[in-house]
């Protein structure tokens, strides 16, 4: 993609500096890191960072040309404070008046020998090292008058010029730092990142999951429609006509009508949040009408037929891998790679059951499920001495990594390797149990309990009563009795396996009747 540029595993935004701005900004080249790994960042996030990159370097060309405060908006100017936040990797509100303490600079060797307590202006000076260059710059200006206010014990500084764009941002940056948190945003913009910080706890500069970036993307979808300006009365009629615009985009695109629900949902909730937190007074945003769409043609989903089905649970048996005893467990019951990752090997592995062996799917230790439907158990009907022997291996690599649904994908992909003309990822193991409940007429009740689904009854009465009441109830069996017929093939399979490794001969019926 154009201006990205690799540098180690990373990438990086850069462009050239017009030549005539060139001796003004002392450098050749404009470069900014955009928070992506190289080998693992997709197309659309990648053309959403370089977006919101070639927005900061147009921004910076503009501090270049523009000394004068008064030609950028305000909203620009705090953009300029939020990258020099970045630059020095600190944060708004990290030395607010709640977060000093004797302990903080006990804990830091180089302040530690500081023979008085530092403040949180000292802190922030530290923190943002271009505050104290601006000081003494000015001072060696002489536009910089210092008094002495001894009520307060404390020096009163008094500009005789303005500030630049980019000076003022640093005075923006080195006082956010000692805000705290909680202050009012002042732009839709940053109503939103609040949101995602302090409402989602997600860090903008680098997302931990993949999650956390597809909120991310959605929110800048939606500032594509929506101007960034600074809040005011007439701000809740903006975002609402931005809403309605962007719904109407995504129509004529013919983009699904749930999509479309998806993309703006946590959007509403934002603003909803932000309005209540900072005590706004502005009437609830509502979510736009959003019809069935009749030029949506729904997507085919990628599946494995009956073939592939068998074919991948052969590989995985062949391979003996920990990630191949993941995907068998993905086969069984659709579940989905960060659900491999917080399984307890100790606690949701019930494999040893003596008749129906069983993975409970608890969402980890903090129940992290993506709705309460997800709390499960599958059982396990085919591939168990692979799965018992590799999984807990699985569990502890994909729990160590930022995205374990890549790492599955590349297994799921090799174990596949002779289909070639084929792209497999593990969300159509997802799919592909769908379409196999459903070829296979079982009932909306069981395949609700199975994968996770909403509408089902029976996850709400074994959650209820706890994995070990659930192991010993007829429910257990019936899924069991139920997954093992959908599965016929892969479990047919399976027997065949083991009555090769066990040399015996499988039974057929006597021939001679």
């Amino acid at each position: 993609m154009k201006h990205i540029t690799k540098r180690k595993s990373k990438l990086y935004f850069q462009r050239g500096i017009p030549t005539r701005l060139r001796p003004i900004a002392g450098k050749s080249s404009f470069s900014m890191p955009l928070g992506l790994d190289a080998a693992t960042a997709t197309e659309e996030e990648r053309l959403h960072a370089r977006i919101e990159a070639q927005r900061m370097y147009e921004l910076y060309l503009k501090t270049l040309e523009n000394s004068s405060a008064d030609a950028f908006a305000d909203s620009e100017i705090e953009a300029l404070a939020a990258d020099v936040l970045r630059r020095n990797r600190v944060n708004p509100g990290q030395y607010a008046k709640h977060m000093l303490g004797p302990k903080l600079q006990e804990n830091d060797p180089e302040l530690t020998d500081i023979p008085f307590e530092l403040t949180g202006k000292d802190y922030a000076t530290i923190a943002v090292p271009e505050y104290f260059n601006l000081m003494q710059k000015l001072r060696d200006e002489g536009v910089l008058e210092v008094m002495r206010n001894e009520a307060d014990d404390a020096d009163v500084y008094t500009l005789t010029r303005q500030l630049s764009a980019q000076e003022e941002a640093v005075k923006r940056a080195w006082e956010a730092v000692q805000k705290a948190g909680n202050q009012k945003p002042k732009t839709i913009r940053s109503l939103l990142e609040a949101y995602l910080q302090q409402r989602r706890k997600i860090d903008l500069t680098s997302p931990e999951n993949r999650e956390h970036k597809r909120i991310i993307r959605r929110f800048e979808k939606f500032m594509r429609f929506c101007p960034d300006v600074i809040i005011n009365d007439t701000t809740p009629k903006l975002i609402q006509q931005s809403l309605e615009e962007m719904v109407a985009t995504e129509e004529h695109r013919g983009q699904a009508p749930n999509s479309v629900r998806r993309d703006l949902n946590e959007t509403v909730a934002a603003i909803n949040w932000a309005i209540k937190k900072y005590t706004l007074g502005w009437p609830s945003i509502t979510m736009p009408l959003i019809d069935d769409n009749p030029n949506y043609i729904a997507k085919e989903k990628d599946v494995l037929l009956t073939s592939e089905q068998v074919q991948l649970y052969n590989a995985a048996v062949d391979a003996d891998t920990p990630l191949a005893a993941a995907l068998l467990v993905m086969l069984h019951g659709g579940a989905m790679a960060t659900e491999i990752a917080r399984l307890r090997i100790d606690e949701d592995l019930h494999l040893d059951h003596p008749l129906f062996p069983y993975i409970s799917m608890q969402g980890g230790r903090n129940k992290a499920t993506k709705t309460s439907a997800r709390l499960r158990f599958i059982p396990i009907v085919f591939g168990l001495d692979l799965i018992k022997r590799r999984l807990p291996e699985a569990i502890e690599t994909l729990a160590g990594v930022k995205e374990p649904s890549s790492k599955l994908n590349a297994e799921l992909q090799r174990l596949l390797s002779e289909n070639n003309n084929k792209k497999y990822t593990g969300h159509c193991l997802r799919h592909t149990f769908k379409m196999q409940t459903t070829n296979k007429l079982m009932s909306p009740e069981i395949s609700y309990a199975i994968a996770g689904w909403s509408g089902g009854w029976i996850n709400k009465v074994a959650n209820q009563y706890g994995t070990a009441a659930f192991g010993e109830n007829e429910q257990l069996q019936t899924l069991n009795k139920e997954l093992a017929r959908v599965f016929s093939a892969v479990v047919e399979a399976d027997k065949q396996r083991q009555a090769v490794h066990s040399n015996v001969v499988v039974f057929n019926g006597d021939k001679n009747r």
